[in-house]
């Protein structure tokens, strides 16, 4: 089968070749998907730059989600079929025209455009985890996200909206300023010219929940903007 080998470190067009290599065989507690589209993450940048602790030895196929038909199904998977459409996660070897995917992170998408299926995969589940299953928030809640404009960040935004939550969100542009609004942020901050704590310190408000992908210092500023019993 074709594959996209990451032969070595470095920029795209050095790092990677397409090859011929052997067809993935199925285990019995997997399933095999032919592949129809893939994502691209920030894992798999990550890696292809050398600075991925878990990336696999190379040259190595990554790809770490993918949307494709299942071709085989292992001895041990009860509920997946041959020919059912599904989005699945792969922890690399999804830039492949078939790839092996663990049953338990599979979801059947039938006709579900590529584009939003990849979306769902990664940066949605991702988002939906960290809002339903870590925090509770409800209507009037003042939540803040940063890198909101980002795949997972954006994610979170549109839960938040639809939750029914007070959304103050940060951004690196004018451009990501303005598509915030579009989605309907009550408060947009680009941080490349306001800071954040400052702003929201100076309208007075606690948050309920912080929203932090980002790290360093912009963690101990949530955190002091945060009110009682918050997140």
């Amino acid at each position: 089968m074709k594959a996209v080998h990451l032969q070595k470190f470095g920029k795209p067009e050095k790092a990677f070749a397409l090859v011929d290599i052997d067809k993935p065989k199925c285990p019995q507690e997997a399933i095999l998907v032919k592949v129809e589209g893939f994502g691209l993450n920030f894992a798999d940048i990550m890696a292809r730059t050398g600075l991925y602790p878990d990336c696999p030895p190379l040259p190595a196929v990554l790809g770490y989600d993918v949307v494709g038909i299942i071709e085989e199904v292992g001895q041990g998977v009860k509920h997946l079929e041959v020919g059912q459409r599904v989005t699945a996660l792969t922890r690399f070897g999804g830039y492949a025209e078939y790839t092996v995917c663990d049953p338990r992170a599979v979801a059947v998408i039938d006709d579900m455009p590529i584009g939003k299926a990849m979306a769902l995969t990664t940066q949605y589940s991702t988002a939906w985890q960290c809002f339903y299953n870590s925090v509770c928030i409800g209507q009037g809640d003042k939540v803040l996200i940063h890198a909101a404009m980002g795949g997972v960040g954006s994610a979170l935004v549109q839960m938040a909206l639809h939750e029914g939550a007070e959304v103050y969100a940060t951004a690196g542009s004018d451009e990501k300023i303005q598509a915030l609004k579009g989605l309907g942020v009550h408060h947009a901050i680009n941080y490349r010219k306001k800071d954040f704590f400052e702003v929201i310190k100076r309208e007075g408000v606690r948050l309920d929940v912080v929203f932090d992908s980002i790290g360093g210092s912009s963690v101990k500023k949530g955190c002091k903007l945060l009110g009682a019993g918050g997140s």
